[in-house]
């Protein structure tokens, strides 16, 4: 059975189904379940279990002062409620847009979001990860727009409930994206496709300085980086990302197809001393020394001027190859002093 084909096995189905008078389609789902899928990924709830209990422990243990972020879990609860009510279909696919400076954490909660959806997580093969410039060629768009389309459609229509992330929207040339726009709009299918219950992730460094410039005004306010809220990044975000990069001009925005536009709010010293540590934690190296901790945090710099050192300006991108060095280094001078 293991290497069964599907038009066989389909075949099998349909002879004993009518002989016994079963549903066709619930008996193919349920052999299904327990032959076919038993051995290769399958658009089922074995390998799709929407974990977000995860996802909720992971943002929640994992991303350092990103409060708005934890609305994720809210956004894709409400998505996920909808994928088995037939009265509360979702009418369109969710459309989710990350901004932010590079090193906040954008890649880091998309892939605990998949993590959480996904068995599989990345490696799921109805997780898709377009990047920027390397996968778009401006060159010869239409080809590009069709090439996008036709890969978009094949992932879709192996499983429904499928994660298209556009990463690095921000070095995309425009236009590329609209010609997705139908599949993030109100239709009940896209050539023959039903979107409704994808989700789409776009990934960009747009509007990040204009995100850490509002939150510098809060805190001149009184405002603490906990009192803030998506409403009041949304429409600097939508501005600044309608003329930049592969944003510019785009339909997905001009039509408000884009649901949900989550700031990545620039990090503080606290918070990058906290992913230092979780990186030092992740090597086993549960308590590192002050020294350790002084050489690893040498490498941020903060702004966004001189006169402001309030945001870490790579926030904790650089710790994932720095601090591994910085542990290499402490042992071989332990080593030195040991003889």
């Amino acid at each position: 059975m293991r290497y069964l084909n599907h038009s066989l096995f389909a075949w099998i189905i349909f002879t004993y189904s009518s002989a016994h008078s079963l549903s066709f389609s619930g008996l193919y789902e349920s052999m299904k379940d327990n032959t076919f899928c038993r051995f290769t990924e399958c658009c089922n709830a074995d390998y799709i279990p929407y974990n977000l209990e995860r996802l909720q422990t992971s943002l929640s243990q994992r991303m350092f002062g990103q409060p708005l972020v934890n609305e994720l879990v809210n956004i894709l609860s409400a998505h996920r409620e909808a994928l088995d009510d037939q009265g509360r279909r979702n009418r369109k696919a969710l459309v989710i847009s990350l901004h932010g400076w590079s090193g906040v954490g954008k890649n880091y909660a998309v892939s605990m979001i998949a993590e959480a959806i996904y068995k599989k997580g990345m490696e799921s093969s109805y997780v898709k990860l377009f990047m920027g410039k390397k996968d778009f060629d401006c060159e010869y768009l239409q080809e590009t727009q069709k090439i996008l389309m036709e890969k978009v459609n094949s992932i879709v229509k192996k499983c429904s409930k499928s994660l298209i992330i556009f990463d690095e929207i921000h070095d995309m040339c425009p236009s590329i994206l609209d010609a997705i726009q139908p599949m993030l709009d109100h239709h009940h299918a896209v050539d023959g496709i039903d979107y409704r219950d994808t989700i789409f992730l776009f990934i960009s460094n747009i509007g990040g300085h204009e995100i850490a410039e509002h939150l510098l005004e809060f805190y001149n306010d009184g405002l603490s980086r906990n009192d803030v809220d998506f409403h009041h990044f949304e429409p600097i975000i939508r501005r600044v990302a309608y003329h930049t990069g592969g944003f510019e001009k785009s339909s997905a925005i001009a039509h408000h197809l884009i649901d949900h536009y989550i700031p990545f709010l620039p990090l503080e010293q606290i918070h990058v001393e906290m992913c230092a540590l979780a990186e030092f934690r992740a090597h086993d190296v549960l308590n590192p020394s002050e020294k350790m901790m002084e050489d690893a945090l040498s490498i941020i710099t903060y702004g966004p001027t001189e006169d402001q050192p309030i945001f870490a300006n790579n926030g904790c991108k650089r710790f994932t190859r720095h601090i591994p060095y910085i542990i290499q280094k402490h042992k071989t001078q332990k080593k030195k002093t040991e003889l």
